[in-house]
């Protein structure tokens, strides 16, 4: 082999190795877009997925326009735009916000600027992308929660119901709220015809799930998303081999599938139940800590520093399971 074909096929091999978890996780996901430090890769026809921005965006695409999963940061906004520009030039018409997050709702008002509102009469004059959540997202955006930000990027619509159900680009959506698990404003969005959910960050697969008592999260209602987005997870059974099943895009990391998604729900239960019986004991917050409770998972989902920490991830569930306990 000459220097130069030596030189072609290692890059090659290096290209193929960076892009082993997508060929061999998810089949047909191809890249379809790099705009500046944003990736972004179709896991279905018309469905993408935009990384990079703050939190994971889906983006879908029809006739009828571009519904966006989540916003990202503020500070990636324009990115962002880039992105979705180099998917496709129809606008913008929809941004379903998960939850409150900064990173998932920090790009509302910038991003919502260049669309166009949804409105079947055609009558309105609005030229911003119509903006939706559950309501507790917008009380808390609008200052009446924990954070307070710009009116232009509150959610311009929001609902309370179970469910809330669209046909949109020909397809049936519903947005389906979790409220409770990792915070009071917590919603998933499944795209139905292509088979793809919207977690949030119910799912994250790079460590233990994000629960903030304060903002209205509970190890329960983590616990009762996570199964039920397993029962709206179809796993590729019985023709394993086969590339046909649910895709599960979380807030952050990774996209998933119905197997990930089980070990996940079965490592979050694991854990309840063991701090469940150390408090049941009669244990304090340092004697739970101190037991290590996620003995097991530490390796895989534990972290040590930073804005979430398994001393945290205990701690939130601790005080789910008692929540007059004595503060440590």
């Amino acid at each position: 082999m000459n220097p130069m074909s030596a030189a072609r096929w290692l890059i090659a091999l290096a290209v193929l190795l960076a892009a082993g978890p997508w060929v061999h996780g998810l089949g047909a996901q191809q890249p379809a877009a790099d705009a500046g430090a944003l990736e972004t890769i179709e896991i279905r026809p018309n469905v993408y997925v935009i990384f990079g921005a703050g939190s994971n965006i889906t983006a879908h695409v029809g006739e009828d326009g571009v519904i966006l999963v989540d916003s990202g940061s503020a500070a990636m906004a324009e990115p962002l735009l880039a992105a979705v520009q180099a998917i496709t030039d129809s606008r913008i018409r929809l941004i379903i916000n998960t939850s409150a997050d900064a990173d998932h709702v920090g790009g509302n008002a910038g991003v919502s600027a260049v669309g166009l509102e949804i409105n079947p009469d055609n009558f309105s004059d609005e030229t911003r992308a119509t903006v939706l959540a559950h309501e507790n997202v917008l009380l808390r955006m609008s200052g009446s929660g924990d954070t307070d930000t710009p009116v232009e990027a509150w959610p311009t619509e929001t609902y309370t119901s179970r469910t809330r159900t669209m046909y949109l680009n020909n397809a049936p959506l519903q947005i389906l709220r979790e409220v409770g698990a990792h915070s009071d404003g917590d919603s998933i969005v499944f795209f139905r015809q292509a088979d793809v959910i919207a977690t949030g960050d119910i799912l994250d697969l790079r460590h233990f799930p994000v629960i903030d008592p304060a903002l209205g999260g509970s190890i329960q209602g983590e616990l009762d998303a996570l199964n039920q987005l397993l029962e709206l997870t179809i796993p590729s059974m019985p023709l394993v081999l086969k590339p046909g099943r649910t895709l599960l895009v979380p807030g952050h990391g990774r996209v998933s599938d119905y197997a990930e998604l089980v070990e996940y729900r079965d490592m979050v239960t694991i854990i309840r139940d063991n701090i469940q019986a150390l408090v049941d004991q009669g244990h304090t917050l340092a004697q739970v800590r101190a037991a290590n409770p996620t003995a097991g998972y530490r390796g895989r989902y534990g972290v040590e520093s930073g804005p979430w920490t398994t001393d945290m991830f205990v701690e939130a569930i601790y005080t789910s399971l008692k929540p007059s306990m004595e503060k440590p």
